[in-house]
């Protein structure tokens, strides 16, 4: 972080300058930092630009401040002019900040059985949750400015993002240009239900502490069939090569409420989302290191859930 990044944070959010320390926790969709001051640690996100408006930010505040009530997340920490935003123009362009309570907890590196059913219970008293709120929330509310996980979102912009990806051979676009047409030819099953989901719950999103379960990083959280949401926790059992051993506990856990092809059609559209993103983010060094062989391997998974 640069000094002059840290100054308007600092002051943003009254911390001490002379006591106060950044370190960088994570670069991967933003930049994630661990706050010391004295009186106490925060979590820093500066988002990456362009990705999100203010009021899109803020609309993720409100949907936190509203599940608090029902599920454990951290608490949003309001700046100096009592916004959960803070914005700093440079030249033309601006960097969004916002701050979160520190939670002290572990991240659970090794799931279980009895990981995925809690892992079940959880989703599920998240989407529950919603649902009876949002039946009650005003039109005007301003948690309602999140992003729609709609066709063009999910399939027609990541598939936009692949065709100009250089490092892709022909045969790869023509696999992309192939699992999009499927893709759209089954979006209709979904309907137009406008439900909230977290769209990346899984274990790397949730810290353990002694008595609860912590859900964090809402930042992709929107409004979609919830069948997505399955679709992030089948794919990271793919991504950990744990052919799938663990779904049953997780699934059954969560109860009724989706076909099979459902949950195949939500996977296979959250794996194309997440392969679309790869093109846009080659800063993450992660990311650089052969993208063209995690976007192949991302289109055999989705050819395995809906060939």
């Amino acid at each position: 972080m640069q000094e002059h990044e840290w100054k308007f944070i600092v002051g943003s959010y009254s911390w001490n300058v002379s006591d106060t320390t950044f370190h960088l926790l994570q670069h991967v969709e933003n930049d994630t930092y661990v706050v010391h001051t004295p009186n106490g640690k925060y979590i820093l996100r500066r988002y990456r630009q362009g990705r999100y408006s203010p009021d899109q930010i803020r609309a993720e505040h409100e949907w936190m401040n509203i599940l608090g009530d029902f599920i454990p997340v951290p608490k949003v920490v309001r700046n100096t002019d009592d916004d959960s935003v803070s914005r700093l123009a440079i030249s033309n362009e601006e960097l969004l900040y916002a701050a979160f309570e520190f939670v002290d907890g572990q991240v659970i590196e090794k799931p279980t059985s009895f990981d995925y059913s809690n892992l079940g219970r959880l989703m599920r008293k998240m989407h529950n949750s919603t649902d009876s709120v949002m039946k009650r929330l005003a039109p005007q509310w301003r948690g309602w400015h999140r992003p729609k996980y709609d066709l063009k979102q999910t399939v027609e912009e990541p598939l936009r993002n692949l065709l100009d990806f250089g490092v892709l051979s022909d045969a790869d676009r023509q696999r992309c240009l192939e699992i999009a047409q499927e893709l759209r030819r089954r979006f209709d099953a979904f309907g137009s239900r406008k439900q909230f989901i977290h769209a990346d719950l899984h274990f790397g999103n949730i810290l353990v502490t002694q008595d609860k379960w912590c859900c964090l990083d809402f930042d992709e959280c929107g409004f979609g069939h919830r069948a997505i949401d399955m679709g992030v926790v089948r794919l990271h059992l793919k991504n950990k090569e744990k052919s799938l051993e663990y779904w049953t506990d997780f699934i059954t856990a969560y109860g009724d409420g989706f076909s099979r092809e459902e949950i195949s059609l939500g996977t296979a559209i959250r794996i194309f989302y997440m392969a679309g993103k790869i093109p846009k983010r080659q800063d993450v060094e992660d990311l650089r290191s052969r993208p063209d062989e995690r976007i192949r391997r991302y289109l055999g998974w989705i050819e395995s859930e809906i060939y």
